[in-house]
């Protein structure tokens, strides 16, 4: 299995706690499975082994400049994505293909993108899965370019995170 990284650090701004904070985006690049030729109803993941983030580093921001009390403590990043999801197991089969975001440790984080039109526009928690395509695979490569933007409280971020995203497809 091959996975791409990137660390995200977040910028200490005045008025913050002086502590290391970093977020880590792993792509998580799933395992071929036995047998997928032969899937059923049934889900499996997707091999995305020619998926490319484009920036290793990516530098978190916080949402607003000097929050108050009671004020948004959210940091965000943002990363363009180049997806490669082979689908040639479901060739010519209907299918409804998923994205999703492993749980994180400690406060949840939220993933939501644009894209160019292949797959569905979208949002995702930590721990969940979102549809992202629902038809016949008519292609063996299914490639999309996606703006992905995570967001989580910056005031949770003590060490570093792993992010694992993957695909899924469920078959009727």
């Amino acid at each position: 299995m091959q996975a791409c990284s990137a660390i995200l650090p977040i910028p200490l701004r005045a008025g913050r706690p002086a502590r290391a904070m970093a977020f880590v985006l792993t792509c998580m690049l799933p395992l071929m499975l036995a047998g997928m030729g032969k899937a059923s109803a049934a889900t499996a993941r997707v091999d995305d082994t020619g998926t490319i983030v484009s920036q290793a580093v990516v530098p978190m921001r916080w949402k607003q400049v000097v929050p108050g009390r009671g004020a948004d403590h959210s940091v965000e990043a943002s990363v363009r994505v180049a997806a490669r999801l082979n689908l040639a197991p479901w060739l010519n089969r209907p299918v409804r293909l998923y994205m999703g975001l492993a749980p994180s440790t400690g406060e949840p984080v939220y993933a939501s993108w644009r894209t160019q039109g292949r797959l569905l526009t979208g949002a995702v928690r930590s721990g969940a899965r979102v549809l992202v395509f629902e038809g016949v695979a008519k292609a063996p490569l299914l490639e999309e370019t996606m703006d992905l933007t995570l967001s989580t409280d910056g005031r949770a971020l003590v060490s570093p995170q792993a992010l694992q995203f993957y695909f899924e497809v469920d078959t009727p």
